[in-house]
């Protein structure tokens, strides 16, 4: 296909396409190719994704379609955050249109978008680490950066719903962005994944959804964000998924609590998650001492509770401020702190 037949080509302005990169498939699947590029002086070397329609649907006009409006609709999305300056999240240096002539007419345009290249993310620099070789407090800033690119992203009515570790991207070790916003979700209805229950990475999708819970309403959507949020957290220490390690809980109080309606589950699940989130307590007080470790149970146990009435800063009764995501942004800077001043 011309997406993978980039290595060796240039783009009209300059960047080289020196290397392939390959990636394990998350989400996206196949949609676009990964290449290493590098500018046009030779200074800087930049991530490309590039996307072509030579495998749209054999041929349909329907797919072809879809995947042009898809395309499309990521690159607005992109521009926007460009636009408006989002400092956490990451936006293109340039986009463009690649002509490969070895390929039939129809099918021979590769369109890209170019990046600047990352060092790292959180899963290969931080979740494979022994716990006591982790840097605490580089996890805990990459962790405070993505909530502020979720924000910055919530306050343009835009719903990520693909937060992972693998979507947290390191630039040095003081600056990290939230990434991939190709199953993001608009209050305005516009994306075409807006009829998807869920378009993000199944296995990180919250608990409420493994039981077929449907909810499409944007102020969904941003529950949906704020519970991977929390997650990403509970990820970090425990090197476990909240949602797989409630469930594991949960089958202990009832052998087939998964077969239940997530209602006649929910009384299983809330004790389980009550006794997971001790654990948790715990195990960060251990790991930080009192101060942090409350910081952080109080964030994840707002984030991440099982019944999503109870999720978020209930104090608000606006459900836009209840999945506001500044007052954990301001605990996980404060734990950065605590962890800074353990260090002296």
């Amino acid at each position: 296909m011309p997406k993978n037949s980039l290595q060796g080509h240039s783009t009209a302005t300059g960047w080289k396409i020196t290397k392939q990169i390959k990636t394990e498939l998350g989400s996206g699947g196949n949609f676009c190719a990964r290449y290493e590029v590098q500018s046009p002086c030779g200074e800087k070397t930049g991530f490309m994704k590039a996307m072509d329609l030579a495998d749209a649907g054999g041929g349909s006009l329907r797919e072809i379609q879809e995947k042009i409006n898809t395309y499309i609709f990521e690159q607005d999305i992109l521009e926007l955050c460009k636009g408006k300056k989002m400092t956490r999240v990451v936006t293109p240096i340039e986009v463009g249109q690649i002509r490969c002539d070895n390929f039939p007419a129809e099918y021979n345009t590769v369109y890209y978008a170019i990046f600047d290249m990352a060092q790292g993310d959180l899963r290969s620099a931080h979740l494979n680490c022994e716990k006591q070789n982790k840097d605490w407090e580089a996890i805990f800033r990459a962790l405070h950066h993505a909530a502020i690119g979720i924000q910055q992203l919530h306050n343009e009515e835009i719903a990520h719903q693909d937060i992972k570790p693998s979507n947290v991207l390191a630039f040095n070790p003081t600056s990290f962005k939230v990434s991939d916003l190709g199953r993001v979700v608009d209050k305005k209805g516009t994306s075409p994944y807006t009829e998807w229950i869920f378009p993000g990475d199944q296995g990180y999708k919250p608990i409420e959804m493994f039981y077929g819970i449907t909810m499409f309403e944007f102020t969904d959507r941003l529950s949906c964000d704020m519970f991977m949020i929390g997650s990403l957290i509970y990820h970090m220490i425990e090197e476990v998924q909240i949602g797989y390690a409630i469930l594991e809980e949960a089958d202990e109080l009832h052998s087939r609590v998964r077969t239940l309606s997530f209602n006649d589950a929910l009384p299983f699940l809330t004790t389980a998650f009550n006794r997971k989130m001790e654990d948790f307590r715990s195990a960060c007080k251990n790991l930080f001492g009192d101060k942090a470790a409350e910081a952080i149970y109080i964030t994840v146990k707002e984030m991440c509770h099982p019944n999503p009435k109870e999720r978020g800063n209930r104090k608000y009764k606006n459900e836009y401020a209840i999945f506001s995501m500044e007052k954990y942004i301001s605990k996980l800077n404060h734990v950065i702190a605590l962890i800074k001043l353990e260090k002296k």
